[in-house]
């Protein structure tokens, strides 16, 4: 049993430089891609728009926030127990309201930002596995999440994936 498994192995090993060296790969990078094309530039003006959006209230709340603490501070030596109760009650709810407000903003922020993503990312597939096998490659690899080291421009698709995915979605 152990010898056929050997066997196996060596078979196998002496076809792999066979096999490796017909092989044809080409590369993607898609976050390239994605900052390149119209659809995903538009898609980072609408994310932008809507942080600076976000932000704009969350500063708002802040600076009332800082506002009522500073009012809180010179105030407090005069203010009576109950009235210092009810102003420290008051800028503990703006706390929570704020603390709540940010993690709502962010959950919709990447809500949205992942959407657009994975939009732009399903359409951007298709059109590299298209040119994969139009080119013949055997393998496609995205360079920024493989972590490749090195890619000759000659294997790089990112460039035609941009000019078809702009053709087809204006």
């Amino acid at each position: 049993m152990i010898a056929r498994i050997l066997v196996l192995f060596c078979l196998l090993f002496s076809f792999a430089p066979l096999a490796f060296a017909q092989a044809k790969i080409g590369t993607v990078d898609f976050q390239r891609a994605i900052n390149e094309v119209a659809e995903g530039k538009a898609a980072k003006t609408r994310l932008e728009a809507m942080y600076a959006e976000k932000k704009t209230a969350l500063d708002r709340m802040q600076a009332n926030l800082a506002q009522k603490q500073a009012d809180y501070q010179k105030q407090a030596v005069v203010l009576s127990e109950s009235a210092r109760k009810a102003k420290e009650d008051e800028m503990n709810n703006d706390l929570m309201a704020l603390q709540q407000a940010y993690q709502r903003y962010e959950g919709e922020f990447n809500q949205a930002y992942m959407g657009a993503m994975d939009t732009l990312l399903q359409k951007m597939r298709k059109i590299a596995e298209g040119i994969g096998q139009e080119r013949g490659y055997t393998l496609v690899i995205e360079v920024t999440e493989g972590g490749v080291v090195y890619v000759s421009a000659t294997v790089d698709i990112t460039d035609e994936l941009i000019k078809r995915y702009n053709a087809q979605n204006p």
